[in-house]
């Protein structure tokens, strides 16, 4: 990973306090809507960890996308 993503990736860990964010706060911080974020997951585009019933992202993988 690249030292700008890892940055990215730290502040975005310390402003929602976890390292897996949910598709409303990933779709605010890549500014597209939760409908695009299911498409992006569904073609692979991005991944996704399912933790219970749940998708979540990484922020390394939001970091990824923004840099």
């Amino acid at each position: 990973m690249f030292e700008n993503q890892l940055k990215f990736a730290e502040q975005l860990k310390a402003q929602y306090g976890t390292a897996l964010l949910s598709k409303a706060q990933t779709a605010k911080e890549l500014s597209v809507s939760r409908a695009t974020i299911d498409r992006m997951r569904l073609s692979g585009e991005i991944t996704s960890k399912k933790v219970g019933s749940q998708i979540r992202f990484s922020v390394k993988e939001i970091a990824r996308l923004v840099m």
